[in-house]
């Protein structure tokens, strides 16, 4: 047995197989302890099971965990007192933050006037920041001596200040770490392990090997951050599992599309976490279904996050994501999240009319309807009032919705500033949560170079199937994909997850200089630093129990042509560079890559190219979960119809007798047009007037324009 588990603001998902079999639980999360959401969910599993819950446990042998611990705390500040070690001189590279940190990490809008905007309050003060008498040089040679007097003088300093925890970032530290590892010595010699008082020492050059020093030092510094809270918390996770009587290991799930041991796993890779195991099972699923371009869609009951599938590109990476308010450098795959999810408050906005998000009612108090104290309105309670959802069958009757208590917040918040009836409001919030929807998939496709048209959209999550029809309509994109366990489909996605490690190393190298006409010839400038990556991963895999043999190497490069600032990055046709005929196709990867995303009158091989960033991507495969076919359908699918319920359609600016259908009875070759209601356990598909709906052999739901056919 295995348990894939995703933790989101409103729901915890959690998805399980055993053998051929799938057994899938939601549970409200319990933001105050993470694991009480999880054990419930894994209660319900054992239920579904039919045994106990410590037999679920023991016999499981892999749990695959996707938590937002460090997204919490970040939005929380609960974070320890932290001192930042660097060189002397560069004391106010963070607190200056590149003269650019006051617009990252906010919304558009708030990027339109930043002379409003506040940089984020700092993760550590000035008065924390301490420079150090010592200097590299940019090939790592020492220029200036580290004094190790010094070093235990200013440990002292932040010690007495109330420091609990030192970040070290030095200039150049990942050309020469020496001086970064004698700081760590000192302080280990001063605050040793048998001391109550011992401190969390996160360097640099551990943490990123690229260049750029207000990134890398911010990327430590959130790493340090996050440590102890988040290993605090897992491990009190892994204790109570243990106690249950689990014995494999805690996977934990990384924003680079893999996983990796506690042990082994840094808190930046917890980021978003969740979505991107969506994403990855997104692409999966594409690879299978040979759909070459794919935007995935996951609405719950807090965000709305939206990633991008193409077909051998990179592009849905992101290897500078602002986490926050903050900067960082990792290779992350590349989410959006928007605030319009389930839970997402509406109001009334004077200039704009409705606004719908990003703040939101969460899992407590939740939306009106919940009956938990929350008064304001939200989507979920605008679909409530349509008649989208059933108010006596939601989260599989296990929460009854109030419908007067939705009806009461839209009208008051809503209907009557804008003197509309409670169903026109309602509406209003449905349409412009959907335009919200559809604008944000816009920008994401057109600005990675790319036609929304030509996509096809995976929804998935409790809601993204009720809003599917009304985002794709906006898009102008005929075809939507419903996946199978829709509901906890990012949890799912976990369970083809590969075990998966990133080495990554700033090294500028010219490959084609254009102004001598010359090609790279000394090979060992690169293939001594992929040898190096493939050495640490070696050791890293055999610290989880793999063997050399089984790991899978990508090498990938960041690369620029000369006069250009930014870097375009490609998957390398090869390994290493044993010959020119090698280098040549490294050369043909990357302005094939640069022609497909600028055009290709945009290439011009002789401004030469290079590489900035040698990165090598090592993984362990793993035997990917499918989806089993569905027996065949037994019924006809009028004998699936299991009400008739009035819901408002805007081609009658009114409520109409609509079909009801059981979800979970329809079967493989079942088809029926809109308007109609799918009604599942977790899960409601809404599908609008002028489209289609055909349920194929192994259960994804394909909706279809009518008019495209």
């Amino acid at each position: 047995m295995e348990i894939n588990v995703d933790i989101g603001g409103t729901f915890t998902d959690c998805f399980a197989t055993d053998g051929t079999r799938v057994t899938t639980a939601k549970a409200l999360t319990t933001h105050h302890d993470l694991s009480q959401g999880f054990m419930t969910a894994v209660d319900d599993l054992a239920t579904g099971f039919g045994i106990t819950t410590d037999e679920v446990l023991q016999r499981t042998e892999a749990i695959r965990y996707a938590t937002t611990l460090g997204t919490n705390a970040l939005i929380e500040r609960t974070g320890p007192r932290l001192g930042l070690l660097t060189t002397r001189g560069f004391e106010d590279v963070v607190p200056i933050g590149r003269c650019r940190s006051y617009g990252e990490g906010l919304s558009h809008t708030e990027n339109r006037n930043l002379a409003k905007a506040r940089r984020p309050e700092p993760l550590i003060p000035r008065d924390h920041i301490v420079g150090l008498r010592e200097r590299m040089d940019h090939a790592g040679k020492v220029v200036m001596p580290l004094d190790r007097d010094e070093v235990r003088e200013a440990v002292g300093e932040l010690v007495d200040k109330g420091v609990r925890g030192f970040v070290v970032s030095l200039m150049w530290s990942f050309k020469n770490p020496a001086h970064e590892q004698l700081i760590r010595d000192v302080i280990e010699e001063e605050y040793p392990d048998t001391y109550l008082g011992r401190f969390p020492i996160i360097l640099a050059h551990e943490v990123s090997g690229r260049a750029g020093e207000y990134v890398r030092s911010m990327t430590s510094i959130l790493d340090a951050y996050l440590h102890r809270f988040t290993a605090d918390r897992m491990s009190d996770l892994r204790n109570e599992l243990r106690d249950r009587g689990y014995a494999g290991p805690l996977l934990l799930v990384h924003n680079s599309g893999g996983m990796g041991s506690l042990a082994r796993t840094t808190p930046l890779q917890t980021i978003h976490a969740g979505p991107v195991a969506g994403l990855f099972g997104s692409r999966h699923m594409a690879e299978r279904f040979d759909l070459g371009k794919v935007v995935t869609t996951d609405m719950g009951g807090t965000s709305f996050d939206i990633g991008v599938v193409v077909e051998g590109s990179v592009r849905f990476y992101e290897f500078n994501p602002v986490i926050d308010r903050w900067l960082v450098q990792m290779p992350m795959m590349d989410i959006k999240a928007v605030g319009a999810g389930g839970g997402s408050i509406a109001t009334h906005d004077v200039m704009r009319g409705v606004a719908v998000g990003p703040r939101s009612a969460g899992s407590t108090p939740g939306p009106a309807c919940y009956g938990q104290g929350g008064t304001e309105p939200t989507v979920t309670d605008a679909n409530l009032v349509l008649g989208y959802l059933n108010p006596d069958w939601y989260h599989g009757g296990e929460l009854t919705l109030d419908v007067k208590r939705a009806q009461r917040a839209i009208d008051r918040r809503v209907g009557r500033p804008m003197g509309l009836d409670t169903a026109r409001a309602a509406r209003a919030i449905r349409t412009v949560v959907d335009n919200n929807m559809g604008d944000a998939i816009f920008k994401e496709i057109v600005l990675k170079g790319y036609d929304p048209r030509d996509f096809t959209v995976f929804s998935f999550g409790g809601g993204g199937p009720l809003h599917a029809c009304g985002y794709a309509e906006v898009l102008q994109i005929p075809r939507v994909v419903v996946p199978p366990n829709s509901p906890v489909f990012s949890a799912s996605g976990a369970a083809g997850l590969d075990l998966l490690h990133i080495y990554e190393r700033s090294e500028h190298v010219v490959l084609l200089n254009p102004l001598f006409k010359t090609k790279l010839e000394d090979y060992s400038v690169v293939n001594d630093i992929v040898d190096g990556f493939m050495a640490e991963a070696a050791a890293d895999f055999a610290d989880e129990g793999h063997t050399p043999e089984e790991i899978r190497y990508v090498l990938e490069l960041d690369m620029r042509s000369g006069g250009q600032l930014y870097v375009t990055t490609i998957s390398s046709p090869c390994l290493r560079i044993e010959s020119e005929a090698d280098l040549a196709d490294i050369l043909q990867a990357y302005f094939t890559e640069y022609a497909d995303r600028f055009g290709e009158f945009a290439v011009t091989e002789e401004v030469g190219a290079s590489i900035e960033t040698v990165r090598l991507r090592a993984s362990v495969p793993r035997e990917r979960w499918e989806p089993q076919a569905l027996p065949a359908a037994t019924v006809a699918v009028e004998d699936c119809v299991k009400a008739t319920r009035d819901c408002w359609w805007e081609r009658s600016s009114g409520y109409e007798p609509t079909p009801v259908y059981d979800y979970d009875r329809l079967g493989p070759g079942h088809r029926l047009s809109g308007p109609a209601i799918l009604e599942g356990r977790d899960t409601t598909v809404v599908v609008q007037p002028g489209w289609d709906a055909e349920l194929d052999a192994v259960g994804f739901l394909m909706l279809t324009k009518e008019d495209v056919k």
